[in-house]
């Protein structure tokens, strides 16, 4: 049996894209390119017209191990009034929140990437983790640089659409 394990804490990165938000708004709320710009998530499929409560399959690799997840829309708050914009999703069967908020700026958006802190999880998700992706500690390692090099490809891709 694996042992239990302690939630693992919250996980954040951020980055100052030289673009407005709409532009931003308009890459990171593309779902299907997700796949695009993360290292681990190969494909993010939503079955319907992205919105709160929508739901959908991502596909995820890491190295020869490929798994699926599933997804539901939690927030999706595109620019408004005050210049600002957010998107969230819950992921299971880990259960954590990944979310995406936009802030203007004087020279553009700052977009901070952030996931939850990931409870107690499951033995299966534990079993997971730890003879599969090399231990939660690990995986989370790889996840904050996976956000930060995601970040870097989302600022390029906005910033190119200028």
């Amino acid at each position: 049996m694996v042992g239990t394990a302690a939630a693992l804490p919250p996980l954040e990165a951020e980055i100052e894209v030289e673009a407005p938000v709409e532009t931003v708004w308009r890459v990171v709320s593309d779902l299907r390119t997700m796949g695009e710009r993360s290292p681990e998530t190969v494909r993010m499929v939503i079955t319907r017209r992205p919105r709160v409560g929508s739901r959908g399959v991502n596909v995820n690799r890491r190295g020869a191990v490929v798994w699926p997840t599933t997804t539901r829309i939690t927030r999706w708050k595109p620019p408004s009034h005050d210049g600002t914009a957010a998107l969230a999703f819950h992921v299971g069967p880990t259960d954590v929140e990944w979310s995406y908020e936009l802030t203007p700026t004087d020279g553009g958006t700052r977009v901070v990437e952030r996931r939850s802190s990931l409870p107690r999880p499951s033995p299966v998700v534990r079993w997971t983790a730890r003879y599969l992706l090399g231990g939660s500690e690990q995986h989370d390692v790889e996840l904050l640089d996976g956000m930060h090099r995601t970040l870097a490809a989302l600022k390029a891709q906005a910033e190119s659409c200028r």
